[in-house]
């Protein structure tokens, strides 16, 4: 694979709860790792003045709602957000504990708990051929408590955590999945924007997450649900397995 342009700028865009360290943490990575050059904004709103050069922007910490206005104002310039890494990431961590249990996809069940603080973990599960999913969340507690939920899946993926008051029976847990903030985010990041930064037009899908996925769970290590960090192997497998679902997609 080529490498990245060297005109293609990042723009690393703050929402609210966002600071100024963790923006420069995210700008290193990509600038290490992908090669890529970027520019850090402390606020959202510079989505509406951003630099002619900007070839792909990375959206960190941004609500909901402010994720959904970006990818409306932004025309053919790709935006990915840290919600899109983490959520590849937790893929990951599925397929690889499932596989090292000898669970096909389509055959297990899983359980999201607190599936409304990450919707877009939902369509990349699907995608990745998970077919029985339960999401739950802590309103659900009541009527519903997890650990009657969660009694017969295969894996949970708490996004919750929530300690003995989502406790399951020993004898009966299921695997636990917990996303770790710190470090999921920025697994598949830089292959990831070295693909999109190569496809201007181009819009995230759970298509392109799930093969993000599939790269990170081959290249787990022994006894991990992922691999510890990114470095330069890792990139290049993202990015041409991220590359090619952008090419099968766009052939539809």
């Amino acid at each position: 694979m080529s490498a990245p342009s060297s005109d293609c700028v990042v723009a690393v865009v703050g929402g609210i709860a966002a600071t100024t360290k963790v923006l420069r943490r995210y700008a290193a990575v990509v600038e290490d790792e992908a090669g890529l050059p970027t520019r850090v904004i402390a606020s959202d709103y510079g989505l509406h003045d951003l630099p002619p050069d900007t070839g792909a922007v990375l959206l960190v910490r941004a609500t909901p709602e402010r994720e959904q206005r970006a990818r409306d104002s932004l025309v053919g310039v790709p935006l990915l957000t840290d919600q899109d890494t983490t959520a590849i990431a937790l893929t990951a961590a599925l397929l690889t504990t499932l596989t090292r249990a000898g669970n096909a996809p389509e055959a297990s069940r899983v359980v999201i708990a607190g599936a409304n603080t990450l919707p877009l973990l939902n369509p990349v599960l699907l995608t990745a051929g998970i077919r029985d999913i339960t999401t739950w969340n802590p309103v659900d507690a009541l009527a519903f408590p997890l650990r009657r939920i969660a009694a017969d899946a295969d894996a949970v993926i708490n996004l919750v955590g929530g300690g003995g008051r989502f406790a399951w029976p020993r004898h009966a847990a299921p695997v636990v999945i917990v996303p770790d903030p710190a470090r999921d985010p920025l697994l598949a990041l830089p292959g990831l924007l070295r693909a999109l930064s190569r496809h201007p037009r181009a819009r995230l899908t759970p298509d392109v997450q799930h093969a993000c996925a599939i790269a990170l769970s081959a290249a787990t290590p022994p006894g991990e649900q992922v691999p510890r960090r990114a470095d330069e192997t890792l990139t290049r497998q993202i990015a041409e397995f991220a590359t090619d679902a952008l090419h099968r997609g766009a052939a539809r």
